[in-house]
């Protein structure tokens, strides 16, 4: 248990995981699928705040439509007042602020830590140890204290935190790169760049000094939401508000942030290949989402095969897939390259048609 009563965690569960279509959706994000472990991915983002901080200390900030899912699922884990429904989506610099004006009424001295709701961590001993060495930085040197993720690959789904020297406690930052493509990830990982996780620890006053400095709007908008608005007020707050993540807002233009390197193992679960690479399989490479299935394979290598039970997947001369299938969509793309990657241009054009939108949206 955590023995600093100021520190917070809030965790983001506001995504829709377009990336592991067809299994995510709009209405069932991945956030509450068990794709790797029994338990899902919002339970285990839960699990690892409750060795940072006390229940009463952890906020989820999602939108009204998962309420029902989230309360059903983890509502007696935490106090019922701590889950913060946004009244539209406009992306985490808001979702941030939003939850600063709910935790600043409570403690204004208060020190929090940001996850998202679809993280995979193993080490969780280290994630405590990670995150408790996060809160003394921010509290010592008054400076938003990032965790940054060794890359495995030039993945080019990810930001990317290039520090002004690599040490083994903490950097400096020189500047964030969001999703760059494939061959300047390289280059980025040559110059000893860190996957940004999103893994965010500051103290309330820092992040609000670089809101206000940064951009004075969001600021704005904190001091009218910590004024106790009710919902109609928070919805026309959320009206004016831009639609940008935090990383836009904040990382890519503050002066004021320090990069600390993960001991844990981490994985944003963001598409099918990063499923793949963190679960078991077999002498020829394959990998089962579900324990469960039948499959036999001729020829074939490294391939992530998920479909109900009693249904046999027979592979013949085929290598690298991901084969994706539930009761309305089959989804097959190469996991090596950037097909995985692609799953959410896939989505987009999903949408875009009246026929076809329902097999994400509904």
């Amino acid at each position: 248990m955590a023995t600093t009563p100021n520190h917070y965690f809030v965790i983001f569960c506001g995504g829709t995981g377009p990336r592991l279509w067809p299994q995510s959706r709009a209405n069932h994000p991945k956030q509450f699928l068990s794709l790797i472990g029994k338990k899902t991915l919002i339970e285990q983002t839960l699990d690892r705040a409750k060795k940072v901080c006390p229940s009463k200390n952890i906020f989820i900030v999602s939108n009204q439509k998962y309420q029902e899912k989230l309360e059903k699922l983890i509502g007696k884990k935490i106090p019922l007042e701590n889950f913060l429904y946004e009244p539209a989506k406009k992306n985490t610099a808001m979702a941030y602020i939003f939850a600063i004006s709910k935790i600043y009424q409570i403690d204004p001295n208060a020190v929090i830590t940001t996850s998202a709701a679809d993280q995979y961590i193993t080490k969780n001993l280290k994630f405590k140890k990670n995150i408790k060495y996060a809160y003394n930085l921010a509290v010592k040197l008054q400076k938003i204290v990032t965790i940054g993720i060794k890359p495995t690959w030039p993945n080019p789904s990810f930001g990317y935190i290039v520090p002004q020297q690599k040490n083994n406690q903490y950097s400096n930052i020189s500047f964030f790169i969001e999703k760059p493509d494939s061959d300047t990830a390289e280059k980025l990982i040559k110059k000893n760049s860190f996957w940004n996780s999103d893994l965010h620890t500051f103290s309330l006053k820092v992040m609000l000094d670089e809101f206000q400095k940064i951009h004075p709007d969001y600021y704005e908008f904190f001091e009218q939401l910590s004024k106790k608005t009710d919902h109609k007020q928070t919805e026309i707050i959320y009206q004016r508000s831009e639609n940008l993540n935090i990383n836009q807002a904040i990382s890519e233009k503050s002066k004021n942030m320090i990069v600390v390197p993960a001991e844990f193992n981490w994985s944003d679960v963001g598409e099918w290949k990063s499923i793949y690479n963190e679960i078991d399989k077999d002498q020829n490479g394959i990998a089962l989402l579900n324990p469960k299935i039948d499959h036999l394979e001729i020829d074939s290598k490294n391939c992530l095969i998920s479909t109900s039970a009693g249904k046999l997947v027979s592979l013949i001369d085929v290598n690298n897939l991901a084969i994706i299938d539930t009761p309305d969509g089959l989804l097959i793309c190469n996991i090596t390259k950037n097909g995985s990657a692609k799953v959410r241009d896939i989505v987009s054009k999903i949408v875009k048609k009246k026929k076809l939108k329902k097999y994400f949206l509904n």
